[in-house]
């Protein structure tokens, strides 16, 4: 699962519209629906940003990204 599509399960299960997380978190609504989507890649302090609106540590958020396999 890409980290876009485990953030927007995660969003959606703690109640969160793209457009009240946006408001939550400072970022546009469009920024929201690009990480979902996979067309943008959020720097360590939107990360931050996101966690904090959704309630969870930079921790938590941080094990959503997928790890590589080798």
């Amino acid at each position: 699962m890409t980290f876009g599509r485990r953030f927007r399960d995660e969003r959606r299960a703690r109640g969160f519209s793209q457009h009240a997380l946006a408001q939550a978190t400072g970022l546009t609504r469009d920024a929201i629906s690009k990480i979902e989507r996979g067309k943008r890649s959020p720097r360590l302090e939107t990360l931050v940003l996101l966690s904090r609106g959704l309630g969870v540590t930079p921790g938590e958020i941080a094990d959503w990204v997928p790890s590589k396999k080798h």
